[in-house]
């Protein structure tokens, strides 16, 4: 008797844990879930919102003011969208690691924000 219940104790046991490891199996998708937290929103990109504060970030550091880095004076919403249509912002910002002149020195603009420059760029670089 005693054997007979250990074997359904036992059973029941396996049972119980196969029926927990299948029931906690989870397959939906984070971003299905959730949406991409990660994704760069381009909808409505703005100089005041978006372009002031990544040029103000990443590049305005060097090039303001009467001794801009290279002759580039990126401060403020005239300077900055006469580079952005020039294609001089972007040809900056595109070039492959290594290159020299890849700005930000040391490490690119994200995917996002260059995504962003090229949406606002693309659309007349607004004062906006």
């Amino acid at each position: 008797m005693e054997c007979q219940t250990i074997k359904t104790l036992s059973g029941l046991f396996f049972v119980s844990i196969f029926s927990l490891s299948i029931s906690s199996c989870y397959y939906d998708n984070y971003d299905d879930l959730y949406g991409n937290v990660n994704a760069c929103d381009t909808a409505a990109v703005t100089f005041s919102q978006d372009i002031k504060m990544l040029i103000g970030q990443n590049c305005e550091g060097c090039h303001n003011g009467a001794s801009a880095s290279g002759g580039l004076n990126l401060a403020g919403h005239q300077n900055i969208s006469s580079a952005a249509l020039s294609g001089t912002i972007m040809d900056r910002v595109t070039r492959d690691a290594g290159d020299p002149l890849l700005m930000p020195p040391g490490q690119a603009l994200s995917e996002c924000d260059q995504t962003k420059l090229r949406t606002w760029i693309n659309a007349g670089a607004p004062n906006n």
